[in-house]
Protein backbone atom coordinates (compact mmCIF):
# COMPACT_ATOMS: atom_id res chain seq x y z
CA UNK A 1 0.00 0.00 0.00
CA UNK A 2 1.23 3.47 -0.75
CA UNK A 3 0.95 6.50 1.54
CA UNK A 4 0.21 4.50 4.68
CA UNK A 5 1.01 5.96 8.07
CA UNK A 6 3.92 4.36 9.88
CA UNK A 7 2.41 3.79 13.32
CA UNK A 8 5.83 2.87 14.68
CA UNK A 9 6.82 6.55 14.45
CA UNK A 10 3.41 8.12 15.03
CA UNK A 11 3.10 10.62 17.87
CA UNK A 12 -0.13 11.64 19.57
CA UNK A 13 -0.48 15.06 21.16
CA UNK A 14 -3.57 16.00 23.16
CA UNK A 15 -3.80 19.75 23.82
CA UNK A 16 -6.27 21.36 26.22
CA UNK A 17 -6.70 24.82 27.72
CA UNK A 18 -6.95 25.22 31.48
CA UNK A 19 -7.60 28.01 33.95
CA UNK A 20 -5.32 26.37 36.53
CA UNK A 21 -2.06 25.32 34.89
CA UNK A 22 -0.24 24.83 38.20
CA UNK A 23 -2.85 22.41 39.59
CA UNK A 24 -3.01 20.41 36.34
CA UNK A 25 0.79 20.13 36.25
CA UNK A 26 0.92 18.99 39.88
CA UNK A 27 -1.82 16.39 39.33
CA UNK A 28 -0.20 14.76 36.29
CA UNK A 29 3.38 15.04 37.61
CA UNK A 30 2.91 14.09 41.27
CA UNK A 31 -0.36 12.16 41.11
CA UNK A 32 0.16 10.15 37.92
CA UNK A 33 3.94 10.16 37.61
CA UNK A 34 4.17 12.02 34.30
CA UNK A 35 7.38 13.86 33.41
CA UNK A 36 7.41 17.55 32.53
CA UNK A 37 8.77 17.31 28.99
CA UNK A 38 8.70 21.00 28.15
CA UNK A 39 7.35 24.26 29.54
CA UNK A 40 6.89 27.63 27.85
CA UNK A 41 5.85 31.13 28.84
CA UNK A 42 4.37 33.92 26.75
CA UNK A 43 4.56 32.10 23.43
CA UNK A 44 2.18 34.26 21.39
CA UNK A 45 0.43 35.12 24.67
CA UNK A 46 0.18 31.52 25.93
CA UNK A 47 1.87 29.69 28.80
CA UNK A 48 1.97 25.93 28.73
CA UNK A 49 3.38 22.62 29.78
CA UNK A 50 3.85 19.30 27.98
CA UNK A 51 3.59 16.19 30.14
CA UNK A 52 4.17 12.55 29.36
CA UNK A 53 6.61 9.71 29.75
CA UNK A 54 9.99 10.19 28.07
CA UNK A 55 10.26 8.11 24.91
CA UNK A 56 6.51 7.42 24.73
CA UNK A 57 4.64 8.10 21.50
CA UNK A 58 2.31 10.63 23.11
CA UNK A 59 2.22 13.69 25.34
CA UNK A 60 -0.38 15.96 26.89
CA UNK A 61 -0.15 19.72 26.45
CA UNK A 62 -1.98 22.17 28.68
CA UNK A 63 -2.10 25.88 27.94
CA UNK A 64 -3.48 29.06 29.45
CA UNK A 65 -3.84 32.57 28.15
CA UNK A 66 -4.08 35.50 30.52
CA UNK A 67 -7.54 37.03 30.53
CA UNK A 68 -9.23 34.01 28.88
CA UNK A 69 -11.32 31.40 30.65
Amino acid sequence: MENTADVAVAHLRIARPTDNLDAVTTFYRNGLGFDVLFEFQDHDGFDGVMLGHRGAAYHLEFTRRAGHH
